[in-house]
C-alpha cells in the first residue's frame, strides 16, 4: 500500500509544475559595449574608442569590457598629468522554469592636473537587446531596478516593425504582473555613463522576467500536497 499512495501522489505532483515548462524561446540577442576616451595635454589630445559586440544566444554570456591608461610629462613651463579607466560588465541567465534574468553597469573615473585631459565617455555604451517569442499564453512577473543613466523597456511586437511599451519603469525599484499572450516580444536595456576630470556617474540596471503558477495549477499542487498529506498520516495511523 506505500508504493500504491506514492503513485497517487507524485501524478498530482508532476501534472501540479507542468505549467514551469519554458514557454518562452529566446530568437536573438544584441549585446554592445562602448566607451570612447580622451588623454593627452592641452593642445595634444588623442581620442580612442573601445569595443565589443556580441550576437549568440548561447555564448559570451558575461561580456566584460575594461581598459585604463595613464600620462604626464613638462609642457612649455608647466606640466600635465592625465589618467582614466573604465569597466562594462553584462551578464545573462536563463531560467531554467521560463524567462531570464540580467544585468549590467557602467564604471568610469578619470583624472587631469594642471594642463592635463582626460575623458571617458560611455553614452548608450553598455546596450542590451532580447528578443523572444511566446508559444503559448503565460503569465509572467517582471521585476528589477535601475539607476540615473540606465533604462529598461519591456514591448510586444505590433506587426510591420512597430513595438508596443508594456511596460517601460523609471529610475527605481519595480515590479509589474503580466499576462502575456502567444507572440513576438522584446527587451532592450541600456547604462550609460561619462566621467571629465574630476567629476561623472555611471550606471547599471538588473532585471528578472519569470513565470508565474497559473492559479489552477496552485490549486491543482496544493491538492496534490493535502493529498500526500492524508496518504502519510493514514499510514501512520495503520502502523
Amino acid at each position: 500500500m506505500k508504493t500504491l499512495r506514492f503513485w497517487m501522489f507524485a501524478p498530482a505532483l508532476a501534472i501540479a509544475c507542468t505549467s514551469a515548462t519554458a514557454a518562452l524561446v529566446i530568437d536573438g540577442r544584441q549585446t554592445q559595449l562602448q566607451v570612447s576616451t580622451q588623454i593627452g595635454f592641452v593642445g595634444s589630445v588623442n581620442s580612442a574608442t573601445d569595443s565589443r559586440q556580441y550576437s549568440s544566444v548561447t555564448s559570451d554570456l558575461q561580456p566584460r569590457l575594461a581598459g585604463s591608461d595613464s600620462g604626464s610629462g613638462a609642457v612649455g613651463d608647466g606640466s600635465w598629468i592625465a589618467n582614466y579607466q573604465y569597466q562594462l560588465d553584462q551578464s545573462i541567465d536563463y531560467l531554467p522554469a521560463g524567462g531570464f534574468s540580467a544585468s549590467a553597469s557602467v564604471t568610469l573615473f578619470a583624472f587631469a592636473a594642471d594642463q592635463g585631459v582626460a575623458a571617458v565617455d560611455a553614452q548608450s555604451g553598455n546596450r542590451l537587446e532580447l528578443r523572444f517569442h511566446l508559444n503559448t499564453d503565460e503569465s509572467y512577473g517582471f521585476t528589477g531596478i535601475t539607476t540615473d543613466l540606465a533604462s529598461v523597456i519591456l514591448e510586444q511586437s505590433a506587426g510591420s516593425g512597430v513595438w508596443n511599451p508594456l511596460a517601460e519603469p523609471t529610475a527605481g525599484a519595480f515590479q509589474y504582473s503580466l499576462r502575456l499572450a502567444a507572440g513576438q516580444y522584446r527587451f532592450a536595456a541600456v547604462s550609460s555613463g561619462y566621467h571629465d576630470s574630476s567629476q561623472g556617474a555611471g550606471s547599471s540596471w538588473a532585471v528578472q522576467l519569470m513565470t508565474m503558477p497559473e492559479p489552477g495549477s496552485l490549486l491543482l499542487l496544493a491538492t496534490a500536497v493535502g493529498v500526500g498529506m492524508v496518504a502519510g498520516r493514514r499510514q501512520r495511523r495503520n502502523e
